[in-house]
This record gives structure tokens, C-alpha cells and sequence, in this order.
């Protein structure tokens, strides 16, 4: 190499050029023993700590409204389920109750199949009800070819 073409600096060389040794962070803390090992907080436990707090902080203004004090002792009776598992359901990762598959399949074949006299009120949502079972089939991963030909 020539002198005009002199090798780059490594990046801690131009790190000391930049910031002088009396200008680095050391240390937040002037104690040692102000830190309390709890433990380890998993991938489950952290997703599920954002989860219940997303809905159990909602968005709060000072109206009071039927519709808010609904949501209020909604929240009282749902956030037990949330923040703990009094069903003893295996969690998935993000802390929440695993999807009980067939119990899910079964549900929705049996929305595809007659329904008794008393549900002709809802003619009319037939197609829909129809429609968001097959879709619920689907995405479960259920072949749903036999249901074509009806």
C-alpha cells in the first residue's frame, strides 16, 4: 500500500477517538446488592403479562355509560380466566389456553347440519352461519369437499 492509501482504523480505535475514556456509561447503580434475582421470565410468561395487561388497562375516558359499566363487569368476571387457568388448560406459548381442536370441529359440523323448527328466525343468517363454519373447518385444516355437493 502507498502512503495516500493508509488501512482503516478498526471500530474500537475510532470509538476511543470519539468518545474519550471519561465520557463511557459505567454504571446506573452505585450498589451492588440492589439487584433481586426472580428468576428467568419465559417467552409464555412475558407474552401472556402484555396480553393481560392490553385488556385489563382499556382505554378509559370519564363518561360513565351503560355500555362502559357492561364492559366493567365484563372485565370483573373474564379477567380471573385471564390471569390464571382455573380450567387447568395446557398453555401455549403466549400463556393462553390451547385450542381444543376437535371439540372446535365438532362445534362447527354440527352448525353445517339441520337445525330444529325454532331457529327459523334465522333464515336469514343461514348463509353466513354457513359460511364462518366452513371457514372455522378450513382454517382448522378440515377437508371440506363433502360439504360442495349440499
Amino acid at each position: 500500500m502507498s502512503e495516500a492509501e493508509t488501512p482503516p482504523s478498526p471500530p474500537t480505535a475510532r470509538l476511543e477517538e470519539v468518545l474519550g475514556i471519561s465520557d463511557r456509561i459505567e454504571e446506573l447503580s452505585d450498589s451492588e446488592d440492589e439487584y433481586e434475582d426472580l428468576g428467568t421470565v419465559t417467552e409464555q410468561e412475558q407474552a401472556h403479562m402484555v396480553y393481560v395487561k392490553s385488556v385489563s388497562v382499556p382505554i378509559r375516558d370519564a363518561l360513565a355509560t351503560d355500555t362502559s359499566r357492561v364492559q366493567d363487569r365484563t372485565l370483573e368476571v373474564v379477567l380471573p380466566y385471564l390471569e390464571g387457568n382455573p380450567n387447568g388448560f395446557e398453555l401455549n406459548i403466549f400463556g393462553l389456553p390451547k385450542l381444543q381442536r376437535e371439540k372446535h370441529v365438532r362445534f362447527l359440523e354440527d352448525a353445517l347440519g339441520d337445525y330444529p323448527g325454532h331457529f327459523a328466525m334465522m333464515d336469514a343468517s343461514r348463509p353466513w352461519l354457513l359460511y364462518w363454519s366452513l371457514q372455522g373447518l378450513t382454517a382448522l385444516g378440515v377437508d371440506i369437499s363433502e360439504y360442495q355437493e349440499r
